[in-house]
């Protein structure tokens, strides 16, 4: 009688696992015994047991044993691969897999589980050539493409693991895994319209992967169809009620349509399953900032910081939160440790600039001016703004120097004419300084007023500092 033959294998019964044990116990024991049969399925059942446990050296125990009488059988030799796969160490197994290949060169399965080896041992190249290996003789091998295309993702090529995923769509239509990927494939290289198809077709094939709902839902906020991205959303949460980054995403889609409500609601859900999620955080601070509740939006953006100093956009946040509460001081500090953060971006330095000019830093403000336009020459605004500064230094001629730039760069904007005007009328040139008012004016018609030249050019001089301010 063989040790393998009298073993009930039925689901989750003591006696399962009792009559597993005793069978293991004999193996590792190699006490005197009748040679085994050559039962995969058993073998593979044991395997499996001892895996779950983690009992890793119990399993090559076990087969060590089976291999001292069949040492020159390919799928013993595979199974002990695998169980060092499993274990992490890929070096052994490798080992394995190529004994078990030289005992049987077109073993389909070892050759790719090796590829698999070598692909969780980040060898992708390698990997690749043992899929090809099967697919020279068995150029349909589903298993080969479908692994062979998950390796061209992770290496980024993904027209060429298209071309293996529609192979096996050519074989098998109706293969759910292979349009979940294709769905992911078409996403990265902005197919949007077949990555949907895709992910439709799997969604027919398994309606409840979570999953694939969510990734769907992220294709059609993509495409700005962010009340169909809402609807696939619902649908992983409906699966998956704790799936936080549904909860993240559908927060996003609401914000985009302009519902601010719904959208804190779904960040708080999701900061429910993940409290530590800085981008959560962030969006529930900035949609907070939009509705104007800048206190909510400061402790959020402060709570997104304590997770992540380095998270430049909070700070950002917060400063201009404070910035609209007119608390120049600690919007200038955010402002500072955003730009320490990230030097090259101009954005911050112009908010910088702009709180610097509240404070009175009259300087300061010029040298973060004079920054944003090296990041960014075409922010006309912030050239404007610089522009205007330098005439509250009384500094003349560099404002006069800009404003001729601007003004020949964009003839048909009136703000330009405006600080011209104001310039001239400060420097006492009224003449040139009421040109100017009426350039502007000819372009804005809408701001024209009557005045008369001799009487009233202390009140258009009002006009121009009362539009700065």
């Amino acid at each position: 009688m063989s040790y393998f033959d009298d073993i009930e294998f039925e689901e989750g019964s003591k006696r399962k696992n009792r009559d597993k044990e005793e069978l293991i116990d004999a193996l590792l024991r190699k006490s005197h015994r009748p040679v085994p049969d050559l039962d995969l399925d058993a073998i593979d059942d044991i395997v499996n047991y001892l895996l779950e446990k983690n009992q890793h050296s119990k399993a090559i125990g076990c087969i060590d044993s089976l291999l001292e009488y069949y040492p020159y059988s390919n799928e013993i030799w595979q199974r002990k691969a695998i169980i060092y796969d499993h274990k992490g160490d890929y070096i052994n197994a490798l080992d394995c897999f190529d004994k078990a290949i030289t005992l049987n060169p077109n073993d389909e399965e070892s050759l790719i589980n090796k590829g698999i080896t070598l692909d969780n041992a980040g060898r992708f190249q390698e990997a690749l050539e043992s899929f090809d290996s099967v697919l020279t003789f068995a150029p349909h091998n589903i298993d080969a493409l479908f692994n062979k295309g998950l390796v061209l993702e992770k290496c980024d090529r993904f027209e060429e693991a298209i071309t293996c995923f529609e192979k096996i769509i050519s074989v098998n239509p109706d293969h759910k895994d292979t349009y979940y990927e294709l769905g992911y494939c078409f996403d990265y290289i902005d197919k949007l319209e077949d990555s949907l198809r895709a992910y439709e077709k799997h969604i027919s094939i398994v309606p409840f992967n979570y999953n694939a709902w969510y990734n769907m839902g992220v294709v059609l906020s993509r495409m700005g169809r962010y009340y169909y991205a809402i609807e696939s959303y619902e649908m992983a949460l409906s699966v998956n009620p704790k799936f936080a980054s549904a909860w993240y995403n559908k927060g996003n889609a609401n914000a985009s349509l302009g519902m601010l409500t719904r959208a804190i609601s779904d960040y708080k859900t999701a900061l429910n399953y993940n409290r530590k999620d800085v981008f959560a955080l962030f969006n529930l601070a900035s949609a907070y900032e939009q509705m104007g509740s800048y206190k909510d939006a400061i402790e959020n953006f402060t709570k997104a910081l304590s997770f992540d100093p380095t998270h430049y956009e909070s700070y950002f946040g917060r400063g201009n939160c404070y910035y609209q509460l007119e608390d120049f001081n600690k919007a200038l500090r955010d402002y500072d440790k955003a730009v320490d953060l990230f030097k090259e971006n101009p954005e911050l330095w112009y908010a910088k600039a702009d709180a610097e000019y509240n404070l009175g830093k009259l300087p300061e403000s010029i040298f973060s001016y004079k920054t944003v336009l090296k990041l960014n020459p075409e922010n006309f605004q912030a050239a404007l703004d610089l522009a205007n500064t330098h005439i509250d230094l009384e500094e003349y001629e560099n404002a006069d120097e800009i404003l001729g730039k601007l003004i020949d760069l964009k003839a048909a904007w009136a703000e330009p004419y405006y600080s011209k005007a104001k310039l001239y009328f400060l420097t006492g040139e009224v003449e040139l300084g009421i040109k100017y008012v009426e350039m502007a004016f000819t372009i804005n018609p809408q701001e024209r007023f009557d005045y008369e030249f001799e009487s009233d050019w202390e009140k258009v001089l009002q006009f121009l500092i009362s539009r700065d301010s």
